[in-house]
C-alpha cells in the first residue's frame, strides 16, 4: 500500500467498497482498513461525500479505458456503428465485472455534486460516447435523431441492461442465459445491427 495518505486512504476505500460494497463505505471502515485515526480521512477530505467522489472518479477513469480498449480491439478499417457496439460492450462488461463501483458511481445521494474532477470525467464518458453516435450518423445510421438525445437513449438502455442484469431481474423475466444476448437484443432495438461478415 502506498505511503502517501491520500491515496492510502483511496486504496483502503476501494479494497472496502470490493468486499464490502457500497454500504461498507464509511469513514470509519476506510480509516481502519487503512490503518490510520478514525479521523485521519477528514485531514485529507473535507467530508466522506468528497472521499467517495474521489474513488467514483477512479471508476470513471477505470470504466472510459476499458471502452477505449474495447474499440480499439476493433478490426481495421470497420465502420462507426461497429466501434460504437464496441464501446456499448465495454460500458456493459465493466458495469458487470465491477458492480459495486459501477453503484458508487451513480449514487449521488453519496457523492459531492460540486466535485470537478468526478463531473469532468463523467461529462467526458459521455462525450466518448456521442463522437462515435454522430460519427455512426454520419455512415447513415439514424441521421435525423438529435445526436445528444440518441445518445441519452442508448447509454440509459445500457445503463439499464447493466444494473437489471445485476440485480438479476433481467435474466429472469426474460430467461437469457448471458447478457450479451441480451446486449444484442438492445443493440438491433436501435438499429445497431452486427454488420460484421460474421454477423448475424
Amino acid at each position: 500500500m502506498t505511503t502517501d495518505p491520500r491515496s492510502r486512504l483511496l486504496d483502503a476505500a476501494l479494497a472496502v467498497l470490493a468486499e464490502e460494497g457500497v454500504e461498507g463505505l464509511t469513514l470509519r471502515a476506510i480509516a481502519r482498513r487503512a490503518d490510520v485515526s478514525h479521523g485521519a480521512p477528514l485531514k485529507h477530505f473535507p467530508h466522506r461525500a468528497a472521499l467517495l467522489s474521489a474513488v467514483a472518479t477512479l471508476g470513471f477513469r477505470e470504466m472510459r479505458s476499458r471502452a477505449d480498449d474495447a474499440v480499439a480491439g476493433c478490426p481495421g478499417g470497420v465502420g462507426a456503428v461497429e466501434r460504437l457496439r464496441a464501446r456499448a460492450r465495454g460500458y456493459v462488461a465493466y458495469a458487470l465485472a465491477h458492480p459495486a463501483m459501477f453503484t458508487l458511481m451513480f449514487r449521488h445521494d453519496l457523492l459531492d455534486p460540486h466535485d470537478r474532477e468526478l463531473s469532468k470525467v463523467s461529462l467526458t464518458c459521455f462525450e466518448d460516447l456521442i463522437t462515435l453516435v454522430h460519427a455512426a450518423q454520419k455512415e447513415g445510421w439514424r441521421p435525423a435523431d438529435d445526436a445528444r438525445l440518441l445518445t441519452g437513449a442508448l447509454w440509459s438502455g445500457l445503463h439499464g441492461l447493466a444494473q437489471l442484469w445485476m440485480w438479476g431481474s433481467l435474466p429472469l423475466a426474460t430467461g437469457a442465459a448471458d447478457v450479451n444476448d441480451a446486449l444484442e437484443a438492445l443493440l438491433c432495438a436501435f438499429g445497431l445491427n452486427d454488420v460484421s461478415p460474421e454477423g448475424h
